[in-house]
C-alpha cells in the first residue's frame, strides 16, 4: 500500500488538484459531484456492490438544486435495489427551506438529510484530529423501488494516489457535457470495510476495488454547457479493474444535435497497480454494443423524457490497439435504470478478454445517458438486435428500411415495415423484438 500524505499536489502548479481541498465543495464552480462505488463480499460469502452520487448543483450561483443517489447491487441474484431524493426548486424556494445537502470547501465533509435519513461522507480524524490522508468515514441511507431499507457503513482508505482523468495529456481538465474545461480526477483501489443492510439481508462487508470519481463544473453539468438541453449531450462511462493490476476508465461522449456524433473527450485513463507506472491517456477506444435493453417505465426522470420507449447500449466490446485490449464487457444485474434528472442506468459488468495478448478479466461498472428513440436510432437498435441474435435475413430486410427512414420517406418505411419486416420479425417469436418494432412504427408515425 503506497504511503500517502496531506497536502498532495496532484497536477504541479494547479491548485484546483491540491489535496485535501479538491475533495471539497469548489464554491467558483456551479456543479461538484462525488461518486463512490465497489464490490462487497460479506463474511458469508454473499456479494454485492454499491454505487452512491452526491450531486451539488447552484445554477445561476444561487439556486439550489440537488440530489443524492444511492444502489446496492446483489450480484448472487441479478437484482438491485435504488433509491433517489431530490432538494429542487421550485418547492425548495419557500422562505423557512432547510436545505438538505451541505458540503464543506477545504476538505471532504458531505452529508444528505434524505426523507430515508441522512446519508454522509466526511474526512476521517487520527486520535489527534488530523486529517488521515485519503481516508473517510461513510454512511448511506436509503429505502428502495420495493420498500426495503437500505444502509451501508464503510470505512474507506486508499492504496493508490488519485489520477488526473487524461493522465498528464489532460491533466483532469478536459470537456464534458460540452463544457470545454471540466475538472476531474479519479481513484482507485480504495479499501472498504463495514456492514450492509438491506432489507432482511445484514452483516458485515469488505472489498479492495473501491472507486472515487469527482467532477466539478463551471456551469450547472446538466444542459448547462448546451443552452440547458439536458439530454443534448449524451455519454458512457465505465470503470474495470482488470486482474493485471490495470483499471481502465473511459469516457465517450456523443452529441444528440448531430446524429449522435462522437465528441471530445472520448478516451481512456488507464492507472496501475505497480507504483512505478505512471498512468497513461489513450483516446483510440471504440465499442460496438452487442445489445439493447428499453427503459422501465416504472422508472421516472425529473425532466419528462420526450417519449416512453427509449432504449440504452448494453452487452458490449471495448477495444483499445494502443493498449492491445479488447474486453468482452456482460452485465451482471440487468436493466438497473436509476430516476436521475434524464436517462441514466448504471451497473456492475464482468469483463473478460485480453491485454497485450495476455488474458484478464475484472469487475467493472458501466453507466450511460444515451437513450435511443428516433426513428433512425431504432432502426439501428433492430438491426444490432437481429444480428447478435443470428438472424441475419431479418436483419438484411431491416437494411432495406434504413434508406426510407433516413431519407425521410416516412409512408414507404411505415409500409415496408407492417408488411415486410414487422411480420418477419413477429416471425421469430422473440418479445423483445416485437416490441423494438411497435416502437419503431410509433416513432415513424410520430414523424408523418
Amino acid at each position: 500500500m503506497v504511503a500517502l500524505q496531506y497536502p498532495f499536489e496532484l497536477v504541479p502548479g494547479d491548485p484546483e488538484f491540491d489535496f485535501p481541498a479538491a475533495e471539497g465543495v469548489h464554491p467558483h464552480c456551479q456543479s461538484d459531484t462525488w461518486f463512490l462505488a465497489g464490490e462487497l463480499t460479506a463474511t458469508s460469502g454473499r456479494r454485492f456492490a454499491f454505487l452512491t452520487i452526491f450531486n451539488q448543483n447552484r445554477p445561476g450561483g444561487d439556486l439550489v438544486a440537488d440530489f443524492h443517489t444511492l444502489a446496492f447491487f446483489d450480484l448472487d441474484n441479478g437484482t438491485y435495489g435504488t433509491f433517489t431524493d431530490y432538494d429542487m426548486p421550485p418547492k425548495n424556494m419557500a422562505p423557512g427551506t432547510i436545505h438538505k445537502m451541505s458540503a464543506e470547501t477545504g476538505l471532504m465533509d458531505l452529508a444528505f438529510d434524505s426523507r430515508a435519513g441522512r446519508s454522509s461522507w466526511t474526512a476521517r480524524r487520527d486520535a489527534e484530529g488530523a486529517l488521515v490522508p485519503f481516508g473517510y468515514d461513510v454512511i448511506l441511507m436509503g429505502v428502495d423501488q420495493a420498500g426495503a431499507e437500505m444502509e451501508l457503513r464503510l470505512t474507506v482508505s486508499a492504496s493508490r494516489p488519485p489520477v488526473p482523468v487524461g493522465a498528464s495529456t489532460y491533466n483532469g481538465r478536459f470537456c464534458c457535457l460540452a463544457q470545454p474545461e471540466t475538472f476531474s480526477y479519479f481513484q482507485t483501489g480504495m479499501q472498504m470495510s463495514g456492514s450492509l443492510r438491506w432489507g432482511t439481508e445484514s452483516g458485515e462487508v469488505s472489498g479492495s476495488g473501491g472507486h472515487i470519481d469527482r467532477q466539478w463544473f463551471p456551469l450547472p453539468a446538466g444542459g448547462g454547457g448546451t443552452g440547458g438541453d439536458a439530454r443534448a449531450v449524451s455519454y458512457e462511462w465505465r470503470t474495470i479493474h482488470l486482474d493485471n493490476g490495470a483499471d481502465v476508465v473511459a469516457w465517450r461522449q456523443f452529441d444528440r444535435r448531430h446524429r449522435n456524433a462522437q465528441r471530445g473527450f472520448t478516451g481512456a485513463t488507464v492507472a496501475y497497480a505497480d507504483p512505478g507506472r505512471e498512468p497513461v491517456c489513450v483516446e483510440d477506444i471504440e465499442v460496438t454494443t452487442e445489445n439493447y435493453v428499453r427503459w422501465p417505465e416504472t422508472v421516472r426522470q425529473l425532466i419528462k423524457p420526450p417519449v416512453a420507449a427509449r432504449y440504452l447500449p448494453d452487452r458490449h466490446v471495448f477495444r483499445s490497439k494502443s493498449l492491445g485490449l479488447e474486453l468482452a464487457g456482460t452485465p451482471l444485474v440487468p436493466v438497473p435504470a436509476h430516476a436521475l434528472p434524464v436517462e441514466y442506468m448504471e451497473g456492475p459488468f464482468h469483463f473478460v478478454g485480453t491485454m497485450h495478448g495476455q488474458p484478464v478479466q475484472g469487475f467493472g461498472i458501466s453507466e450511460k445517458s444515451l437513450a435511443l428513440y428516433r426513428d433512425w436510432e431504432l432502426v439501428d437498435v433492430l438491426s444490432t438486435m437481429l444480428e447478435d441474435r443470428g438472424a441475419d435475413h431479418e436483419a438484411g430486410l431491416v437494411e432495406t428500411l434504413r434508406p426510407l427512414v433516413d431519407d425521410g420517406r416516412t409512408d414507404e418505411a411505415l409500409a415496408y415495415l407492417a408488411g415486410t419486416v414487422g411480420p418477419a420479425v413477429t416471425a421469430l417469436g422473440d418479445a423483445d423484438l416485437v416490441q423494438i418494432v411497435d416502437d419503431l412504427n410509433a416513432a415513424l408515425s410520430l414523424t408523418e
